[in-house]
């Protein structure tokens, strides 16, 4: 069965959408009253005989309603919503928080966050981009600490020269996790700081923030990325506008971003933006970062964790597997 969510300002008017797309025979799965913002409407259409919902059809149309309400208040964009709806539906996992898993399973791309190489092999270095703000430095610090936990090498390096405060605060990770920490200014003083890394190290480079809009602004780390060979990963808070989150992402998917860290979902209830922004550029969820701090650690984003944080009941507590605590 193909899902479809409509919202409109009155349930006529959302009938009207529903028969204009979906055409006469299909199915109204439920009804929900938004308030100021109007009414939503969820439909199916089946795709022929030998597909059906799931065995249960009345449970599945239950937890159906149920994600339709936990998208909403999560303010996730439509179209993400009736992939997300049809991918459920179309599942035979028992519950709503399962079939959820499920669906964001088929929907988005998801990947564990970079640990060093294993023996005798090599990996990039990994180049941390985002906007100002977005919590770079600790989470750079934070696939360090990862890494020394597992017994395994790291070196911090940062760009972030500029910012106040930002050496100090690199320094005061690097000394908390007895890690090698070193600057560069630019790209060919990088070059030459990437020369003394250790090749069994994960190495981590901190950058400046960016506005992702801005040519001049992004060029620099163009450059980074280019002479470290290094694998570019975004950070991006979570909370934001859907809408916005998405574009920002895709500007630094342009930019060669290649996954996605989520930070500070300790203080974001709506988890919308993170969603679209994976989606709209297309980038695996790596981790997610639960606080500012080193301790509150990096944690695995995978679909089912994903989907204890999204359903109503969900929390930090979900994500306690971070990788960064002994």
């Amino acid at each position: 069965m193909r899902l479809r969510s409509f919202t409109a300002a009155s349930l006529p008017e959302a009938m009207q959408l529903v028969r204009r797309q979906l055409g006469d025979d299909a199915v109204i799965l439920s009804t929900q009253d938004l308030g100021d913002r109007g009414v939503r409407v969820t439909a199916g259409l089946d795709d022929g005989p030998d597909q059906s919902l799931v065995e249960d059809e009345a449970a599945t149309l239950a937890a159906v309603e149920e994600l339709t309400e936990v998208f909403d208040y999560h303010r996730i964009p439509p179209g993400l919503v009736d992939k997300l709806l049809t991918a459920a539906a179309n599942l035979t996992a028992q519950g709503p928080q399962m079939m959820l898993a499920g669906a964001l399973d088929a929907v988005l791309h998801f990947a564990p966050p970079p640990l060093p190489p294993a023996a005798g092999a090599l990996r990039p270095p990994v180049l941390l981009l985002g906007p100002s703000g977005a919590g770079k430095t600790a989470t750079a610090a934070k696939l360090c600490a990862r890494a020394r936990l597992a017994n395994k090498p790291a070196t911090l390096i940062t760009m972030d020269t500029v910012s106040a405060g930002a050496r100090e605060q690199a320094q005061a990770f690097a000394q908390a996790l007895g890690v090698p920490l070193k600057f560069a200014t630019d790209a060919e003083r990088l070059a030459a700081v990437l020369g003394d890394c250790p090749s069994d190290h994960l190495i981590v480079i901190d950058t400046v923030g960016a506005n992702p809009y801005d040519a001049a602004d992004c060029q620099p780390l163009r450059l980074a990325a280019r002479v470290a060979r290094a694998e570019p990963l975004l950070v991006l808070p979570a909370g934001g506008d859907a809408f916005e989150s998405a574009e920002v992402a895709i500007a630094f998917q342009e930019l060669g971003a290649r996954g996605l860290i989520a930070t500070r979902l300790d203080a974001a209830h709506r988890l919308g933006g993170l969603l679209a922004a994976a989606h709209a550029a297309g980038l695996p969820l790596v981790g997610a970062g639960l606080g500012p701090s080193i301790g509150s650690g990096l944690a695995n984003l995978n679909p089912v964790a994903l989907a204890r944080l999204l359903m109503p009941e969900g929390n930090e507590g979900a994500l306690l597997a971070t990788g960064t605590r002994p």
